[in-house]
């Protein structure tokens, strides 16, 4: 290293025989022991009092240099990188004094060398289990008896630790993890349209069952007569990473306009839609061929003759089959229908009821919602134009009555007509007057399609539901929607402004919403939606403007949450959705043919404990609280 050293003042004769390192830094001694290097450490000098010690005659007493002295001792060497050659110089200073400059020493260069590092290269290698005859050399011998004596026998402790683990404490029942994505705001995360739509709004959008898919159906809701329009069913696969969010990935022309929406609920590709003009279609749209369609009904007296308000896709049975799902319909025609597309291409409903006034003076109830419920296939609920809320029953199917005798021979999807009819002599009646028809077209055979072509009297062959009326809205009821956690509570809303829930087992409703407005004017509800995720969450959509969320469990009068939808586009918002999978994603249309999706706070999305628990004390308190008034 580098270091200057200054003459020694004790020895002026010697310039270089007591060098002292400069301010603090390394000597240069020469003595008896030869000329070495030694550490600044080593060799600081303590200064001790110069008692007895002689000065020069000129030497100024209150100079410290004279009051102290220099004094080293053994220390650690550090030897030179070349010690032939000199490794200093003497060099004079400004003030004449001398002193060694050293010469810089440096370390060796630290050098970089780059080395490729690769894992090894994987290879696929085909790997399969052996059976029990190859790694036994033959068929395993099995003693059955010995087998089924050996479950008996271990049968009692296994129930009974089982038992024992149903009933303990669970471990984790107090544990609440801190989610690390648990944000607390409502933000826009994207937004879908179909570039050259010009005055179209989004009457229906619906989620595939992955919640990958979003479709959406455009035309005007506010058409009144023969419609002119055509607009498009357009879908999006929204988190596809080369997303145009103005070029649908899917676009099914419709001639008119499409009113409803529902995907299949096991097969994502599967959709189905009914039209303003009264037809109900489905598309296959994970087909790939360039007309999706694969059946559509025709428009008769027998079927809808007015937009169909509502489509969804119930069980056929009991049985969970991936295929065993009906779709049911309602219009404002007054006919619930439901549909099997698995027997035919939809050319004729396989069951019907009329929706009928309760006076007197019996007139046809116009549909405009319509809700199944996903606990008890059997129930359903319409919201009726006038206001009325019907809770219906349509009968499970059981045993068949058998074939009617006769000449003539019924087949199967005829008698399936014959037996939904429970009174025997609305059903003689059916029956003769096919028959009379079958007479005079010369028909020997009596199937689905010839019942229809004989013209019954529409209300012999759909007949009016099992009904009880629910407390009726002052307007239309615009969304009637079951809770998918709870079998019988029921959401209903109405062009009055209000959002009633209902026990379905009772007339009244047990809680009454009236979303914020600024007006009464514009106060109507154009739809809700339940959460997939929170059974006591649900939004709700103002025909005027603002879509507000409700948690039950924070409060039971007031929203806790309103979109902003002001910054990303229109207050209007004419369907909404919640994704199934992705639990915090709302989806929302407007009524400038705009889809946006809003990821909604954690909060509103994480399931809480005992919530399905406290909903059901909830509608119990309610009603304890009505029954008190």
């Amino acid at each position: 290293f580098g270091s200057s050293v200054r003459e020694s003042p004790a020895s002026p004769a010697a310039p270089l025989a007591g060098l002292r390192r400069h301010r603090g830094r390394a000597r240069l001694c020469r003595g008896r022991r030869g000329r070495r290097w030694r550490s600044a450490a080593c060799l600081r000098v303590r200064g001790r009092a110069m008692n007895g010690v002689a000065s020069p005659e000129n030497a100024d007493p209150r100079d410290p240099r004279n009051r102290f002295s220099d004094d080293s001792f053994d220390g650690v060497n550090i030897q030179p990188r070349d010690t032939d050659s000199q490794k200093y110089k003497a060099v004079q200073d400004k003030d004449g004094g001398w002193y060694a400059q050293g010469v810089r020493l440096q370390t060796d260069k630290i050098s970089l060398v780059n080395r490729r590092l690769q894992s090894i290269e994987p290879q696929e290698a085909e790997v399969q289990t052996m059976s029990a005859s190859e790694l036994l050399g033959g068929e395993p011998e099995v003693d059955e008896a010995a087998l089924l004596d050996f479950l008996r026998t271990v049968l009692p402790a296994v129930e009974h630790e089982l038992g024992v683990a149903w009933n303990s404490m669970p471990a984790f029942d107090a544990y609440e993890p801190l989610w690390d994505d648990a944000g607390e705001t409502c933000e826009l995360t994207q937004q879908v349209w179909k570039e050259g739509l010009v005055d179209l709004q989004v009457c229906s959008i619906a989620w595939n069952i992955t919640g990958a898919m979003l479709a959406a159906s455009f035309g005007r809701l506010n058409t009144l007569g023969w419609c002119d329009a055509s607009a498009p069913v357009c879908l999006w696969n929204v988190f596809r990473p080369q997303l145009n969010p103005g070029e649908p990935d899917l676009v099914i022309e419709i001639n008119g306009f499409v009113m409803c929406l529902a995907f299949h609920p096991t097969q994502p590709g599967l959709l189905a839609g009914g039209t303003y003009n009264g037809e109900l279609m489905i598309w296959n749209t994970a087909s790939g061929d360039l007309d999706p369609l694969v059946a559509s009904s025709s428009i008769d007296d027998y079927f809808h003759r007015e937009a169909i308000q509502a489509v969804q896709w119930i069980p056929a049975d009991l049985s969970g089959g991936a295929d065993a799902y009906l779709l049911a319909t309602v219009s404002g025609d007054g006919k619930v229908l439901i549909w099997d597309a698995r027997e035919n291409d939809l050319s004729y409903p396989s069951r019907g009821f009329m929706l009928m006034s309760s006076g007197s003076k019996k007139r046809v109830l116009g549909g405009r919602s319509l809700t199944f419920s996903p606990l008890d296939p059997w129930l359903f609920v319409v919201g009726c134009e006038t206001g009325v809320v019907i809770r219906g029953f349509r009968p499970p199917p059981g045993a068949s009555l058998g074939k009617p005798s006769g000449q003539y021979l019924w087949k199967p999807s005829a008698i399936a007509l014959l037996d939904q009819l429970t009174a025997n002599s609305v059903r003689l009646q059916l029956q003769h007057h096919v028959e009379a028809y079958c007479r005079t077209a010369g028909v020997k055979e009596v199937t689905a399609e010839v019942v229809f072509q004989s013209k019954p009297d529409p209300e012999t062959l759909f007949p009016e539901p099992r009904r009880t009326d629910l407390e009726p809205h002052h307007a239309p009821v615009s969304v009637a929607s079951f809770s998918p956690f709870h079998r019988k509570l029921l959401m209903t809303g109405s062009v009055d402004g209000s959002l009633k829930l209902f026990d379905v087992l009772q007339q009244r409703a047990v809680m009454t919403f009236f979303p914020p407005t600024k007006h009464l004017s514009t106060c109507a509800v154009s739809t809700a939606s339940w959460s997939c995720s929170r059974p006591c969450v649900f939004a709700v959509a103002m025909e005027m403007g603002g879509v507000y969320i409700y948690d039950l469990m924070q409060s039971r009068q007031e929203p806790v949450l309103e979109l902003p939808l002001t910054v990303s586009g229109s207050q209007k918002v004419t369907s909404l959705q919640f994704n199934p999978k992705m639990l915090r994603l709302l989806s929302v249309g407007d009524e400038n043919g705009r889809v946006r999706v809003f990821r909604l706070p954690f909060k509103l999305s994480e399931p809480q404990k005992t919530e399905v628990a406290y909903l059901g004390q909830l509608m119990g308190n309610s009603k304890a609280d009505k029954a008190e008034k």
